[in-house]
């Protein structure tokens, strides 16, 4: 797997929110959709991040009910959809992708899909594709929700990523408590998978 750009002073180049029901972003309204984004741009704003990520929690979304969630985004950021995503360039460049799919095995079924038959698949390839445009893994998952289980949504993104649980529901969630993450980060020393010797 592709090892994050994480630099040695601490700061991060892709962070992954994990936050909210499949439910809870269908009743997201587009101007609550505006203000959660944008909360999220400027937490992340003076540490280097180059994208934000944003995955449900849980649940489950039919075809119609994902256009749904994409439209509603797109209604106030403007930004592309691609299948179940949407990407939208925040302040500064930072490109904030928000992915509809609640389920990480279909979401890695859909990346070897993606590709195609006749090229050899390897761990580069299927990373740059599940996680297209960042070109890699995030450097801090921030979950919101119990740090007594991982979401569903979530699967390859874990790797080399360092995890934040923040038991703080989706439409609460503010600045100071992604501020608040973000230092924990920068506290840990990070080995990637590495033991000490």
């Amino acid at each position: 797997m592709v090892k994050t750009s994480h630099d040695s002073n601490g700061d991060l180049a892709h962070v992954l929110v994990c936050a909210g029901t499949i439910t809870e972003w269908l009743e997201t309204t587009p101007n609550q959709w505006k203000l959660q984004i944008d909360a999220l741009v400027k937490s992340v704003s003076g540490v280097g991040v180059r994208w934000l990520s944003i995955y449900p929690y849980s649940g489950h979304a039919s075809a119609i009910e994902r256009t749904t969630i994409c439209n509603s985004i797109v209604s106030v950021f403007g930004g592309q959809r691609s299948g179940d995503r949407v990407s939208v360039i925040g302040e500064h460049g930072l490109i904030v992708v928000v992915d509809t799919c609640a389920d990480g095995q279909e979401r890695f079924v859909n990346a070897v899909a993606q590709l195609s038959s006749s090229q050899e698949i390897d761990e580069d390839k299927l990373a740059a594709t599940l996680l297209a445009p960042a070109s890699g893994e995030p450097d801090l998952v921030l979950v919101l929700g119990s740090p007594t289980q991982v979401p569903e949504s979530l699967m390859w993104e874990l790797a080399y990523s360092e995890l934040v649980f923040l038991n703080v529901p989706w439409l609460k969630c503010d600045v100071e408590h992604i501020q608040m993450a973000i230092g924990d980060f920068q506290r840990r020393d990070r080995r990637f998978g590495g033991v000490d010797s």
